[in-house]
C-alpha cells in the first residue's frame, strides 16, 4: 500500500528548476504535494486565469498585519481554501502562529488518505511562502 500512496501523489518539474547531469530534477510523491501547496500558496490568487481560473491566493497578503487572533483566523480560512483545493487530499491538520521576527509559521499535517500522513513546515516572509528545512540537532 505505501508504493502505491506514493505513486499516487504524483511527479513533476522542481520549481526550482535546479539540474542534475543535464536533466531538470523532479519532485517525486510526498515533495510534489507540498510543492503543490507552496506553489499556489506563494501565486496570487488569479495571477494566472489566463490558465488556471481561481489558482493561487491571497496569503502573501498578511505579511506585516498585526499578530491578533483575528488575523490568525483570516490565516487559517485562506489555507483551508488552498487545502480545499488540493484534491489528492483526503485531511489535513494545521497550526498557524506568528513568530516574534514578524514571519507566519505554519505546520501541517497532510493526509492523502487515513492511513498515510505527510509532515511539512511552511514560513511565510518577504520572499514568499518557503518550506522550513528541520534542523538537524
Amino acid at each position: 500500500m505505501g508504493e502505491e500512496v506514493l505513486y499516487e501523489l504524483g511527479v513533476d518539474f522542481d520549481s526550482a528548476l535546479n539540474f542534475h547531469d543535464g536533466d531538470i530534477i523532479l519532485s517525486r510523491y510526498d515533495d510534489n504535494l507540498v510543492q503543490a501547496i507552496v506553489n499556489r500558496l506563494n501565486i496570487g490568487l488569479d495571477e494566472l486565469d489566463l490558465f488556471y481560473l481561481n489558482y493561487g491566493s491571497i496569503m502573501l497578503n498578511f505579511l506585516g498585519w498585526k499578530a491578533t487572533d483575528e488575523t490568525i483566523s483570516f490565516i487559517k480560512s485562506e489555507l483551508e481554501s488552498v487545502l480545499k483545493s488540493e484534491g489528492r487530499l483526503d485531511s489535513w491538520e494545521y497550526d498557524v502562529k506568528y513568530l516574534q521576527n514578524g514571519k507566519i509559521n505554519i505546520e501541517l499535517t497532510l493526509y492523502p488518505n487515513p492511513n498515510y500522513s505527510i509532515n511539512a513546515n511552511f514560513t511565510v516572509n518577504e520572499d514568499g511562502v518557503t518550506i522550513t528545512e528541520e534542523e538537524e540537532e
